[in-house]
């Protein structure tokens, strides 16, 4: 390495006391030209016949070790690189600064973080890749892209993401929208930090095998809320400092919905954009992982949670509509915050569904009274496609007195919504107040469990179908979820008429004590 320096070692015996940017880097890159060539002889001497297993293992610490070196690099720790500096210095006679020495020190750092980045292409079959074999003669293929159209070019990740989030749009929530933003953006910054490339010259097709891998190791290590937990910080800092701190990481689940989200934007650009390529994120999530920690994230309640939230003093007497959970005598039937929980236990409907309605929404189809769950206002979100859907509404709300709390809301405002009492949170939700409030009053009646909530009820009512033996496919079909199977995408669906069969087959103990007070 010594002989390609000796100009810059010219110049700190003749009096330099600071090293240029540039003169850092090429250190840098003449030790890990250097380190890259050794192992690319060790591996086309020693290599043959190769396992998935050992790839996927020297890869792994290829990865490992390059961000313990970046760790280093970030808080000036030396210790792993100073007998290379030492004999770098020594070789060539020299006595630098200590200023000088911790640049040199900083260089081989960045040095070995390029080699093992090498190492990886190289230890995965890559040993003739251009980006390790430093040929000047060697074209490295064009990654560059086109920011607008696919037409001529190779598409660019970001516009992809750009046109990807302007489709979904229509069919999410803003805060779906947003978080399904965040994620793509995370990946961004998570690519630029690992590679230092500009992400508006990052190809989509320059995303492979071994950069997924390597972020589904990250985001087993990245904890929740990394931006606002560790401000300032890259992702791999955030990955770092949160080991440090003993943060747990994200859930499996949350992994699995980032990765998924990954392998969407490359699914609509594959079909909507002409996109020739493969989609590196199929199949890539932990299915078996997510459904557990799906099951797991959130429990139904207990037959025993069910009976005191409707035997409590909301259903019962209260003391007054702002300390519903203490015992007296008003019964707040014209309330949004008696009603939702009730159409949440007999229908599993979610309390954005639920609390965006409108009285046009509520009629007869076939002599069944249902709610249409639909976007035909502006303020109105669903959370997917399949969420478009009529819900029937059981014979137990309309014996509590629900039609009779419609006409009511509707000789008022018969365009109205049916809640107009329950104003828009500032996430432009009609959910993100309520939710609240419900997790405040559960924990009131000393019920609430950090597994427990609102949509626990979605739990309650997908289990009871379950043990009703109602197919999974009409069970997932009522609570607007789609099961993805091929039969699915054929018919017209269940009938309003079979979803209020199945419904009333499920038995709500629960309510007997405020049936019979109605009664």
């Amino acid at each position: 390495m010594a002989h390609q320096l000796d100009h810059l070692f010219y110049k700190i015996r003749h009096g330099l006391t600071l090293l240029s940017a540039e003169e850092v880097s090429q250190v840098a890159n003449e030790l890990a030209k250097e380190k890259t060539e050794s192992l690319r002889r060790e591996v086309l001497e020693d290599f043959s016949n190769r396992t998935p297993e050992n790839e996927e293992m020297e890869a792994f610490s290829a990865r490992t070790f390059r961000n313990e070196v970046l760790e280093d690099l970030r808080y000036s720790r030396f210790e792993s690189v100073k007998l290379e500096v030492d004999a770098l210095l020594q070789e060539n006679t020299l006595e630098v600064s200590q200023a000088i020495y911790h640049q040199l020190c900083r260089a081989a750092l960045q040095g070995l973080a390029e080699f093992y980045r090498n190492a990886e292409i190289i230890v995965t079959g890559g040993v003739d890749d251009p980006r390790v074999t430093f040929d000047p003669d060697t074209k490295i293929p064009d990654s560059s892209c086109q920011q607008d159209e696919p037409d001529g070019g190779t598409l660019c990740l970001r516009p992809v993401i750009n046109k990807f989030i302007r489709e979904k749009r229509g069919t999410l929530a803003d805060k779906q929208l947003a978080s399904q933003s965040a994620k793509l953006q995370y990946f961004l910054d998570y690519l630029e930090d690992k590679d230092g490339v500009n992400n508006e010259a990052r190809a989509i097709s320059s995303i492979t095998t071994q950069n997924v891998r390597a972020y589904k190791e990250h985001l087993q290590q990245t904890p929740s809320n990394a931006s606002k937990v560790y401000p300032g910080m890259t992702p791999s800092q955030a990955a770092a400092a949160a080991i440090r701190d003993g943060r747990k990481p994200l859930t499996i689940e949350t992994q699995n919905k980032y990765l998924q989200c990954l392998s969407g934007l490359y699914e609509f650009a594959i079909n909507e954009l002409d996109y020739e390529g493969k989609n590196p994120f199929k199949g890539r999530s932990n299915t078996k992982g997510a459904k557990t920690a799906g099951r797991d994230q959130r429990h139904p309640f207990s037959n025993q949670q069910l009976q005191r939230i409707f035997t409590s003093p909301l259903f019962t007497g209260c003391k007054s509509l702002a300390t519903c959970h203490k015992v007296g005598h008003i019964i707040p039937r014209e309330s949004h915050k008696y009603w939702v929980p009730l159409i949440g236990l007999y229908s599993g409907m979610r309390e954005q569904e639920i609390l965006q309605l409108y009285l046009e929404d509520i009629y007869r189809v076939d002599g069944i009274w249902v709610f249409d769950l639909n976007t035909n206002h502006s303020d109105k979100r669903l959370k997917t496609l399949q969420s478009k859907r009529l819900v029937p509404i059981h014979t137990d709300l309309v014996s509590l007195g629900f039609l009779d709390f419609v006409n009511l809301q509707t000789s008022t405002n018969p365009q109205g919504r049916l809640f107009p009492d329950a104003n828009m949170a500032s996430d432009g939700t009609y959910s993100g107040n309520f939710s609240k409030w419900f997790s405040r009053y559960i924990s009131n009646l000393g019920i609430k469990t950090t597994k427990t909530s609102f949509h626990s009820l979605r739990h309650n009512i997908k289990d009871g179908f379950r043990n009703a033996g109602i197919s999974d496919e009409l069970a997932e079909n009522f609570v607007g979820r789609s099961t993805g199977t091929t039969g699915e995408s054929y018919g017209s669906g269940f009938s309003v008429k079979s979803f209020f069969e199945a419904l009333h087959t499920l038995h709500f103990d629960c309510t007997k004590d405020i049936l019979s007070n109605q009664q």
